[in-house]
């Protein structure tokens, strides 16, 4: 696609010291297991954020190691004329997963609506970040460490609420685990996904009870009800954010 890619050196989790280990998973807000692996995605991210408040670009695209493209994604990067003027990150790629968007795009681009992201949406492979975003996101992201997609796309931990973010749909680009699972293949997958499974594991075994337990179905009941309330007034969309390969 002629891109002018910079390639920035990810942090190996299992690298990190025993100290910062340790500060890092203080700093955790117990929701999520965070592993060596999540830690090291965490710190990636952060010294790519670093480096586009450092060259004071006005928008910059974040791209994991294996990212694949649909043909349309080159449009995308001929200029950030297309970027809502409001957004402070556009996420550009899909998980298969269903999530919360605003029912009517607020804006089109080359034949893919621009959503509001309403809900969590996993992933961190591929997204469009503004130079100020950036910079508030070293500020908002300095004293916590949670799985980046989360933290980045999770309005319940905090940050994301912080933040205007959008959606492309359809997605410009997806992980190649996820594209070649759709086919029934394996593909290039991360070993991060390894480390989540085993901590999930781990918490299943940790499930709450008494009150605890109580608390957390109540929760989700109320989560449906508002949902379905505001699928029917017309408010939101539930679905899945497809990826055009054609």
């Amino acid at each position: 696609m002629n891109l002018d890619v910079q390639r920035i050196a990810a942090v190996d989790g299992v690298t990190i010291g025993e100290d910062e280990r340790d500060q890092l998973k203080a700093r955790s807000s117990g929701t999520y297991p965070i592993g060596y692996g999540e830690m090291g995605c965490y710190l990636s991210h952060r010294k790519a954020w670093s480096e586009i408040a450092r060259a004071g670009n006005d928008w910059a695209f974040v791209a994991e190691d294996d990212i694949r493209f649909s043909p349309s994604a080159e449009l995308f990067f001929e200029s950030a004329k297309w970027c809502p003027a409001d957004a402070d990150i556009i996420k550009a790629e899909t998980h298969n997963q269903k999530t919360e968007v605003s029912y009517n795009p607020v804006a089109e681009a080359f034949g893919h609506g621009i959503r509001l992201l309403l809900s969590n949406h996993r992933g961190s492979a591929g997204y469009f970040v503004s130079g100020s975003a950036a910079q508030r996101l070293l500020k908002l992201t300095d004293d916590i460490c949670d799985p980046l997609d989360e933290v980045l796309f999770n309005p319940e931990l905090g940050v994301a609420a912080k933040l205007r973010i959008y959606q492309l749909d359809p997605a410009i680009c997806i992980q190649d685990f996820l594209l070649a699972k759709a086919a029934g293949g394996q593909g290039f997958e991360s070993t991060i996904e390894d480390d989540r499974s085993r901590l999930v594991e781990v918490r299943k075994r940790r499930k709450p009870r008494g009150l605890a337990k109580v608390k957390r179905e109540l929760l989700r009941i109320v989560r449906k009800m508002r949902l379905l309330g505001q699928t029917a007034t017309g408010r939101l969309r539930f679905k899945v954010i497809p990826f055009l390969q054609n």
